[in-house]
């Protein structure tokens, strides 16, 4: 039980730490031509449509794959746990299996999402991303 529930404070510290996530930039012509200001509003504005996209429908046609895996696993997870006594525990084992098998099979997840949205807006903008923090 306690590494289950070391597992999930792992993930929802991963998932939180990610969210204030930002691309750096490599200080190419562009960015030396704009300035490191015009520079952080194009990441803003970048971030903040994709954003954006994540809620539309294609973008959430992308992250579909994913949920549902972690819907249907976690679904079959309760009920192996009810043969053992821990349906709770099978769900969140079965969920998390299940997310993951979705992952593995084209589903984006939604920080692999905005990270590919972000790096091409801002590549389309003429700046090259050289890693996240």
């Amino acid at each position: 039980m306690k590494k289950i529930n070391f597992a999930l404070l792992f993930i929802v510290v991963l998932i939180l730490s990610s969210c204030a996530s930002r691309p750096k930039l490599y200080p190419n012509e562009t960015l030396k031509a704009k300035g490191k200001e015009a520079g952080e509003a194009d990441i803003n504005q970048c971030m903040k449509d994709a954003d954006e996209f994540a809620g539309s429908s294609e973008g959430k046609k992308m992250l579909k794959s994913t949920g549902f895996g972690a819907a249907v696993g976690g679904a079959m997870g309760a009920v192996a746990g009810a043969f053992y006594g821990d349906i709770g525990g099978g769900a969140a084992r079965g969920a998390a299996i299940g997310g993951a098998g979705g992952a593995v099979s084209g589903a984006l997840s939604p920080d692999e999402l905005k990270h590919r949205y972000v790096n091409q807006c801002l590549s389309d903008k003429g700046y090259n991303v050289i890693g996240w923090d």
